[in-house]
């Protein structure tokens, strides 16, 4: 059991390592400004219109190609399984929840994946990649202090984890493949969703 996840979790130490290469060259070219081709061409973001109706094809592609829906909540819980089975071991295999889902390296892992890859990607082709403590939103609300910004963020984190595994998905896994599918606990959850985001938005700035 142990062995299987030693080797679960050494296939992702090397996507991550690799990833952290990449990241790493975003850094150094940041750091002496956008490059000369993004400012030349004054490119602007892309409408969110025009990118909505891009999820929307490659959710359908996903459904076509793999029979999959596009989600990316559950990788988080695989990389909790693999962790967690070096420490517990083979009671981690004994969990409900870890016999359907499990712990290892899959397609919602490499989405995960994916999503870093291609906003990193986006923002250094764009020259808007840069890396800072806490964005200016949050300096001009809470002040410069990054430690309150990475104790919000965490806790903002479990809770999510938390709530997306107590409705059985995520934003991605109900707003974009549920709502394709015309799930109505998806509709649900996504109502839920901007409720919650709207409120606290409210709350916090």
């Amino acid at each position: 059991m142990q062995d299987r996840c030693r080797y679960w979790i050494g296939r992702a130490a090397r996507v991550l390592s690799a990833f952290a290469l990449l990241a790493g060259a975003g850094v150094a070219g940041a750091a002496g400004g956008p490059p000369p081709e993004a400012v030349a061409s004054g490119a602007a973001p892309w409408s969110p219109y025009v990118v909505g109706f891009g999820i929307g094809l490659l959710s359908c592609v996903a459904f076509l190609v793999s029979n999959r829906p596009i989600g990316v909540s559950t990788a988080y819980a695989q990389t909790s399984g693999m962790i967690g089975c070096l420490v517990a071991g083979s009671r981690v295999d004994r969990m409900p929840y870890y016999q359907s889902v499990k712990p290892e390296i899959g397609w919602e892992w490499m989405l995960a994946v994916g999503v870093l890859l291609g906003a990193w990607l986006s923002a250094v082709l764009f020259g808007d990649f840069r890396v800072e403590a806490a964005p200016p939103l949050w300096v001009a609300e809470f002040g410069p202090a990054a430690g309150w910004r990475w104790l919000a963020a965490g806790a903002g984190g479990v809770l999510l984890g938390i709530g997306s595994r107590w409705a059985g998905g995520c934003t991605s896994g109900h707003g974009i493949s549920g709502t394709l599918q015309l799930v109505a606990s998806s509709w649900l959850a996504v109502v839920c969703f901007f409720a919650g985001g709207v409120a606290t938005a409210f709350l916090l700035y």
